[in-house]
């Protein structure tokens, strides 16, 4: 490795001086040509271009990222990018080796690079990362062997910028806490309110929320859009792999996505149709994570956000929970929800899966009243409930409003409380979807994160 290592330092520079006369391609704002016998993957971030496998694990492999928003200058690119696609996808332990900048059609590169290893794999990883036109593109080269050094060579040296960048003046990131500009045209695509415990991590050109726990770091990605294809199913099957590209599902064949998995849709605090779809994967050597993609209609296309946590954790799992109630895509106007419809009936929260045991029931009106009812430890329907009701056998009853997706209630003695309301559908696998509703109270505590119990209707 050696030797390759030398040879791609020596040469990272010459895409900014060397011209090829093979066929090139463009991707976004970067010129290459796809090296003979490579294949050519689309992913929702960008492409990858990647060796066959040669049958011993031997593997070289390019991923060139859409260009993002970014006003930031271009050492301040180059280490956040490091931090993000090279330390968050392996592990490295050293300073990237840096070349001296360089500059092309007014693009500031400067390229870097590192040893790392990832499970039983051992290789080098070099970053190429270009800012101008107020925004920076980056290209992430990984290989494990020498074997394919010619060829990565020549890669490099066909890399050149398409476009020619204007001089923009740095100004400061001016992003609320609870939103950030990304995605094109520099537009805010999302509005976030923070979960508690968790905090906001909107860096120049990315955007996350991180939450630091004892079996390490977890964090939320919120990523640009693209188009859809009009089923939240099909753009999920590929954009799951595309997402967490390098991975596959434990102890199952990646086609095996969705019978293998946690699926929940619904609706966002917007109206918008979601599909969150999550799953156990694992790499060669690796441990098994459990990794979610949360997608969201939003017109044409789709916004999409992902996480991962340990098998057992909770942490992404919550903070997702409390998202959904209060996410919002700027630009898109709400849609009209009648939460009040879907409200009304019996909900019972329970400790198995089909209202058995049950340890909570409130029945709401369509005359926009409420009832707190007893508890029973048996599976039981409406009648029971009606029984109760016209008998005065209720715990307490109020009158309830909403306000967009917030909901009301009154106690007879005037007392209030808000809490933010949803309804989805969830299913295992290839089983039945079971309609469910969530409750969050509006005025939560800041420094802890509530475990959210879901209410079915019976």
């Amino acid at each position: 490795m050696k030797l390759i290592k030398n040879m791609l330092l020596f040469n990272l520079l010459l895409m900014v001086s060397y011209t090829c006369f093979a066929q090139k391609q463009a991707f976004d704002a970067v010129n290459y040509t796809l090296p003979s016998g490579w294949d050519k993957t689309e992913m929702a971030n960008g492409i990858q271009l990647s060796t066959k496998n040669d049958g011993k694990g031997n593997y070289a492999v390019a991923i060139i990222l859409r260009s993002v928003a970014s006003t930031a200058p271009a050492s301040e690119n180059f280490t956040a990018s490091w931090e993000k696609l090279v330390k968050g996808t392996v592990s490295v332990s050293e300073e990237p080796t840096m070349q001296a900048p360089a500059t092309e059609k007014g693009w500031s590169v400067i390229s870097g690079q590192a040893g790392y290893t990832d499970g039983s794999n051992k290789g080098w990883v070099t970053l190429i990362s270009a800012t101008g036109n107020g925004k920076m593109a980056n290209v992430v080269i990984m290989t494990n062997t020498d074997k394919y050094q010619n060829q990565l060579l020549d890669f490099i040296k066909t890399l050149n910028l398409n476009e020619t960048a204007a001089e923009k003046p740095v100004i400061e990131n001016t992003a609320s806490p609870t939103s950030y500009t990304t995605g094109s045209d520099s537009k805010n695509i999302y509005s976030i309110t923070v979960p508690p415990t968790w905090s906001l991590n909107a860096g120049q050109n990315s955007l996350t929320l991180e939450k630091t726990t004892n079996t390490g770091k977890r964090i939320i990605e919120f990523m640009s859009m693209v188009k859809s294809s009009g089923s939240l199913e099909n753009d999920m099957e590929h954009i799951f792999f595309e997402v967490f590209d390098g991975w596959s599902l434990y102890n199952s064949s990646n086609n095996q996505l969705f019978e293998k998995g946690d699926h929940e849709k619904g609706v966002t605090s917007q109206g918008l149709p979601y599909y969150m779809l999550s799953n156990s994967i694992t790499k060669p050597g690796g441990d098994v994570i459990k990794a979610t993609v949360l997608i969201i209609q939003v017109g044409a296309n789709v916004a999409i956000i992902n996480t991962a946590d340990k098998i057992l954790g909770s942490e992404s799992e919550m903070a997702l929970n409390f998202l959904l109630f209060t996410l919002k895509i700027n630009g898109v106007a709400d849609k009209n929800v009648d939460y009040k419809k879907q409200l009304t009936g019996t909900w019972a929260s329970s400790s198995g899966s089909y209202g058995n045991s049950l340890i909570a029931a409130t029945s709401y009106t369509a005359e926009g009243k409420y009832y707190v009812l007893t508890q029973s430890s048996y599976t039981v329907g409406y009648d029971y409930y009606n029984d109760l009701i016209k008998s005065k056998q209720f715990k307490g009853e109020g009158v309830f409003t909403f306000k967009g997706n917030v909901l009301e209630r009154k106690t007879s003695s005037g007392a209030g409380s808000k809490y933010f309301i949803r309804f989805y559908s969830k299913k295992y696998g290839n089983n039945e979807w079971r309609n469910l509703m969530n409750l969050y109270k509006g005025d939560y505590d800041q420094n802890k994160i509530e475990t959210v119990f879901p209410f079915q209707k019976i």
